[in-house]
C-alpha cells in the first residue's frame, strides 16, 4: 500500500513546492527604486505573506503522507525553507523601508 500512496503525494507535493518556488521568485527577485517606491514594496510584502501561507499549506499537506510513513522526513524541508524566506525577506523589507509619516 505504500507504493501505491506514493505517486500521487509525489506529485502533489511536487508541484506545490514548484507553485512556492514560483512566488518565492517573486518575493525574492524584485527589488524596489527607492523608500518612495510604495507600489513595489506593496507587491513583495504581499508576495512574501503569499509565500508564508502557501509554505504553511504545504507542510500540513506534507504532514499526512510523512506521518503515515508514505513519504520520508526529507519531503517537510522545502516548505520550511520556503517559510524561513518568506519570513526573512518581509521581515527585512519591513525593517529596511519603514513607512513614513504619511503611511
Amino acid at each position: 500500500m505504500t507504493g501505491l500512496l506514493r505517486g500521487p503525494w509525489g506529485v502533489i507535493l511536487v508541484l506545490a513546492n514548484l507553485l512556492n518556488a514560483y512566488v518565492a521568485y517573486g518575493a525574492l527577485v524584485i527589488q524596489p527604486q527607492g523608500a518612495w517606491d510604495e507600489s513595489t514594496l506593496t507587491g513583495i510584502e504581499v508576495a512574501s505573506a503569499l509565500l508564508i501561507a502557501l509554505a504553511v499549506v504545504t507542510f500540513l499537506l506534507a504532514l499526512l503522507p510523512v506521518r503515515s510513513r508514505a513519504l520520508s522526513r526529507w519531503w517537510l524541508a522545502p516548505s520550511l525553507l520556503f517559510l524561513v524566506a518568506g519570513a526573512a525577506r518581509w521581515t527585512y523589507i519591513v525593517q529596511t523601508y519603514p513607512q513614513g509619516p504619511g503611511g
